[in-house]
């Protein structure tokens, strides 16, 4: 297991506490626009984050998985309208940066809309890992696109 793998299951482990009760059908919905939005289907990714908001409303789950999935949202519709650079993704407010993968200082962030979307992406990511059990295969499947993320950051996070 390398550096990465070794960071992304401390950060969903770190994670569990939070989201373990997250109810299946909601936790399904975030992993489903997850990966709907890792293969490019657009439309249908920001369909199925608007199904897991409207799943999250008055659940005790923590505000930075709305926000992930608010980003995911907005990037997906602005990827299905060709616009090139999201430059409008919602902020993770302090309260929720305890919940992100990558918490850097903004010196060290190039891009801060792709550092926003791949955190998001991430969030999303351990969320389903968390709380799916019946996405577990697909998300093992597509791990690798978890951990192109957080080596892309490997100098930042000392990897």
């Amino acid at each position: 297991m390398g550096r990465a793998d070794t960071y992304l299951e401390a950060y969903i482990e770190r994670l569990r506490p939070a989201f373990e009760a997250l109810d299946d059908e909601t936790a399904h919905a975030v992993t489903s626009a997850l990966l709907r939005f890792k293969f490019g289907l657009y439309g249908n990714a920001a369909a199925k984050a608007a199904v897991a908001l409207a799943r999250l409303e008055g659940e005790e789950a923590p505000g930075a998985l709305r926000t992930a999935l608010q980003v995911l949202q907005q990037r997906a519709d602005d990827l299905k309208a060709s616009v090139p650079v999201s430059t409008k993704l919602p902020p993770f407010s302090e309260e929720e940066r305890p919940f992100l993968a990558m918490d850097l200082p903004a010196g060290e962030v190039e891009d801060k809309a792709t550092f926003t979307l791949d955190n998001a992406l991430l969030l999303l990511y351990a969320v389903g890992a968390i709380a799916s059990p019946d996405d577990e295969q697909a998300l093992d499947e597509h791990r690798g696109f978890t951990i192109q993320i957080l080596t892309s950051y490997r100098k930042q996070l000392r990897l």
